[in-house]
C-alpha cells in the first residue's frame, strides 16, 4: 500500500478517563450515561441531536437520536467527518469504512478510503471538475462524499471510470481500490480490448501489431501532471522516443503515422519501436524485423526477417544509402536489396527497383538487358555475404549467381559507381555487366551488335545472320581480331578484321 497510514488511533484510557470524568461532572445538563451509550443535556435539558459537542481536546456528534455516534462517517452542513469507535473526531488520517454496497456491483470495492483533515472535514471534489489534493508528497481526488476514488478518472467531470472502455476514455490512472494515489511515469495496466480492433479506426499514429487475447496488458505513460499520454509519435522520455495510440496505449514494433487505410507502402511513414515490453524506437542505425502486414504481406505471411535501416526514427525507403563509407540499396518497402537488381538510381532518394522475376534466369537476363540500353536503368549487385558485407553494393569484377550458376560481371568503380559494364572494355565485351563469353564447347561465339555498338546478345554460329554486325570472343570473353580462319565447336569458320567485327562465316570444308 503507498499510503504512509491509513489505520485510526484508538483513544488512550487516559483519555476516555478524561471524557468520562468530563462527562460524569454533568448533571441534569451535558453529557450523560443512558442505556450504555452517551447523550448530551444543553441547559435547559433537552436532549442535543446532529450536533458536536467538544469534550477535552475531542470533539463528539450527538445524531438524530441523540446518542454519540461511533465508527461512522457523519454528515453535517453538507461535510463529511469521521468518529472512531470511542467517539471522537478525527483529523489528519486515513480511514477505510465498509462498504455496504460491496456484492452488489462488481465496480464497488470492499471498502471505501476517506481522508480526514486538520479540521476534521473529508477531502472532498471541488465543484464539478476534476482536482486533487496533496496527501504526504502524492496527489489524490475525492468524490462529493469525500471517498477516494481509484482507478481510470476522466479529467472533465472527475468521475471514475467503470467499464470496458475506461481506458479508452480515462485520462488518469490512480492506481487499485487500496492505493488511489496519482500514478506518474510508466504503468503497466491491465486492460480489456478486442484484439480485432488493434490498428483500425480511431488509433491515429498505428500500432499494426495484434495481440491476440482480449485481456492485455499494456504500457501507458504519465506525465508530470498525472495525465496519460496519447496521440501522440515520437514522444520524447528519458532520452528516448516512443509512439502512443489515440487511446494512450504505448505502440510498438511496426508503427505507421497515420490511419491504417493510408498506410501504403512506398513511403518512410513508417518507424520501428521495438518489443511491446521496450517500445523505444529505432531512432538511427540498422534493425532486423519481420515486416508488418502492410507494408509486405508475403514476408510478414512467411515470417521472413529482413535488414532495415532508421534515420531520423523513419525507416530508408527507395533510396541508394551510403552508410559508414559503403552503398546499400533499399526498396520501397525498406527492405535492405542484396543480390543482382537492376535500379533506376538516377535519384539516388528515389530509386526504382526492377522486379526480379524480370531476370532471375540467364535466358531472361539476357533478353532484359538490352531493353534497358541508353536509359538510367542499370545492373547493381549487392553482397548476399553474411556479416558486415551483406547487401554492400559491388565493384568491379564480380562472381554472379544466377538461377544456380555462376557468371563473370564488371561492376563500374567510377563515374556510376556499381553499374554494370555496358559495351567493350578491355577488349572484351560485356552486356548490363554480364561478360560475353562462349560456352567451353563452342569455342567461339558472336556478339551482337546494334547501330551503336553495343551488345544486345551473344548467339551461336547458327544464328548468324547475314547483315548484321558481329565480333567473334572466345571463351575468355577476349575479342577474335584479325582472324583469318578460324573454327568454333560446331564447324563454323571465321574471318575477323582488326577490330574482331565478323566479316565471314561459313561452314568449314
Amino acid at each position: 500500500m503507498r499510503k504512509q497510514t491509513k489505520l485510526v488511533a484508538v483513544l488512550s484510557t487516559a483519555a476516555l478517563l478524561a471524557l468520562g470524568a468530563s462527562m460524569s461532572s454533568f448533571a441534569a445538563t451535558g453529557w450523560q450515561e443512558e442505556n450504555g451509550t452517551w447523550v448530551y443535556y444543553d441547559k435547559n435539558g433537552d436532549l442535543e441531536t446532529e450536533k458536536w459537542e467538544k469534550s477535552g481536546d475531542n470533539w463528539f456528534y450527538l445524531n438524530d437520536d441523540g446518542e454519540m455516534a461511533t465508527d461512522a462517517v457523519v454528515e453535517y452542513k453538507d461535510n463529511y467527518y469521521y468518529v472512531d469507535e470511542n467517539g471522537a473526531m478525527v483529523a489528519n488520517k486515513w480511514v477505510s469504512v465498509e462498504n455496504e454496497d460491496y456484492g452488489d456491483d462488481d465496480n464497488e470495492p470492499a471498502n471505501h478510503w476517506y481522508y480526514f483533515g486538520s479540521n476534521g472535514k473529508a477531502y472532498t471534489k471541488n465543484g464539478d471538475k476534476l482536482s486533487f489534493k496533496t496527501i504526504n508528497g502524492k496527489k489524490y481526488t475525492f468524490d462529493d462524499e469525500g471517498k477516494m476514488l481509484y482507478g481510470w478518472v476522466s479529467e472533465d467531470d472527475g468521475s471514475r471510470l467503470t467499464d470496458d472502455d475506461a481506458w479508452k476514455n480515462g485520462d488518469f490512472y490512480l492506481g487499485d481500490e487500496n492505493d488511489g494515489a496519482q500514478t506518474l511515469g510508466w504503468a503497466n495496466i491491465a486492460i480489456v480490448s478486442d484484439p480485432d480492433e488493434d490498428g483500425q479506426d480511431g488509433y491515429g499514429f498505428t500500432s499494426f501489431n495484434v495481440f491476440d487475447d482480449t485481456d492485455q496488458v499494456r504500457w501507458f505513460y504519465f506525465k508530470a501532471n498525472g495525465k496519460k499520454v496519447a496521440g501522440k509519435n515520437a514522444e520524447s522520455i528519458n532520452g528516448k522516443k516512443y509512439s502512443f495510440d489515440d487511446y494512450g496505449r504505448m505502440n510498438s514494433e511496426w508503427v505507421h503515422y497515420s490511419t491504417p487505410d493510408t498506410a501504403t507502402p512506398g513511403t518512410t511513414t513508417w518507424s520501428y519501436y521495438n518489443s511491446p515490453e521496450d517500445g523505444a524506437r529505432v531512432t538511427k542505425g540498422w534493425f532486423q524485423a519481420i515486416p508488418d502486414e502492410r507494408l509486405t504481406a508475403d514476408d510478414y505471411d512467411d515470417d521472413e526477417t529482413n535488414w532495415y535501416y532508421s534515420q531520423s526514427g523513419k525507416i530508408v525507403a527507395s533510396e541508394l544509402k551510403t552508410i559508414n563509407g559503403k552503398t546499400f540499396a533499399f526498396d520501397s518497402e525498406g527492405r535492405m536489396v542484396t543480390g543482382l537488381k537492376f535500379v533506376d538510381a538516377s535519384d539516388k532518394k528515389n530509386i526504382v527497383i526492377v522486379d526480379s522475376k524480370n531476370y532471375d534466369t540467364e535466358d531472361r537476363f539476357k533478353a532484359y538487358a538490352p531493353t534497358v540500353l541508353g536509359t538510367e536503368t542499370k545492373a547493381y549487385f549487392f553482397s548476399k555475404a553474411s556479416g558486415s558485407e551483406e547487401g554492400t553494393m559491388k565493384t568491379g569484377k564480380q562472381t554472379v549467381e544466377i538461377d544456380g550458376d555462376n557468371f563473370t560481371f564488371l561492376f563500374g568503380k567510377s563515374g556510376k559507381k556499381g553499374a554494370g559494364k555496358e559495351g567493350e572494355d578491355s577488349n572484351k565485351y560485356y552486356l548490363s555487366g554480364m561478360l560475353l563469353s562462349a560456352a567451353k564447347d563452342d569455342k567461339y561465339a558472336l556478339v551482337e551488335l546494334d547501330e551503336n555498338g553495343n551488345a544486345i546478345a551473344i548467339v551461336s554460329g547458327d544464328s548468324y545472320v547475314d547483315g548484321t554486325t558481329y565480333k567473334l570472343v572466345n571463351t575468355s570473353g577476349a575479342i577474335q581480331k584479325n582472324k583469318s580462319k578460324v573454327k568454333d565447336g560446331l564447324g563454323w569458320e571465321y574471318k575477323t578484321d582488326k577490330n574482331g567485327v565478323v566479316e565471314s562465316q561459313k561452314l568449314a570444308d
